[in-house]
């Protein structure tokens, strides 16, 4: 227990400092320092900081394997929104490997198989919920399968990378940036869609405000909509 214990809080240590700072300029000393240890007694449990990177990304895919794999279950307009949210919220916590993501993955071949072995199973799961969406009428899908899979990895690009989008524009992470990003995910959507486009935005728009606090990054972000608002239906990636 002791051991458990020790390893998480030299991962939440580990995790502040690279948020704040970068992987590149955090010793293992700074680590250690953090959070109230010997350098000696972090590396009993991580040898190196490249443990500790490939740890932390192994806590994101945690996230993810603990609900993120029953979205075809609920395929309405409140829960696509909240898929884009979520995924954000994710980022947010984890923002260094995003920022970082392409020369952390150079630099690790195992990291890099994983990231893409966890990437290829949400894409396939992303599909999995946008036929379920078509078996109800709300998506007419591309009978190409290869134009779905271009659709599906366009939706994964922008969900990804809309955090640093908007930290590289000096914007704030607000419920006015998230929809502006759900709503680019809804153009590369809309020739599927059988609904209203623009019910659907205002739908959308409703959903996201509930979910993201004001301002973003200074509270915790709620993961479901209100029961209260209509069960609009319609589907997304995350």
């Amino acid at each position: 227990m002791a051991t458990r214990s020790t390893q998480q809080r030299i991962l939440q240590a580990a995790l502040e400092l690279f948020n704040a700072e970068g992987t590149a300029t955090v010793s293992a000393s700074r680590i250690a320092e953090r959070c109230g240890i010997s350098k000696g007694n972090l590396q009993y449990h991580f040898p190196n900081k490249r443990d500790v990177i490939f740890a932390l990304f192994q806590s994101a895919v945690d996230e993810m394997n603990a609900g993120w794999y029953r979205d075809h279950l609920a395929p309405t307009l409140e829960h696509m929104a909240a898929m884009f949210v979520r995924q954000l919220q994710l980022i947010v916590k984890y923002r260094f490997f995003y920022r970082e993501l392409a020369g952390l993955l150079r630099q690790d071949p195992e990291l890099r198989r994983r990231y893409a072995e966890n990437r290829e199973r949400r894409l396939r799961v992303i599909e999995q919920f946008m036929r379920a969406l078509a078996q109800r009428g709300l998506m007419r899908l591309p009978s190409d399968p290869r134009r779905l899979r271009s659709i599906i990895e366009v939706t994964w690009i922008l969900s990804e990378n809309w955090v640093n989008y908007t930290e590289c524009q000096d914007r704030e992470l607000c419920a006015a940036t998230v929809q502006e990003g759900y709503h680019g995910i809804l153009e590369v959507l809309r020739p599927c869609l059988c609904d209203d486009p623009q019910r659907i935005t205002q739908q959308s728009s409703c959903t996201i405000e509930q979910l993201v606090p004001q301002p973003a990054s200074e509270q915790p972000w709620r993961t479901e909509p209100d029961p209260v608002l209509p069960a609009r239906t319609l589907g997304l990636s995350a």
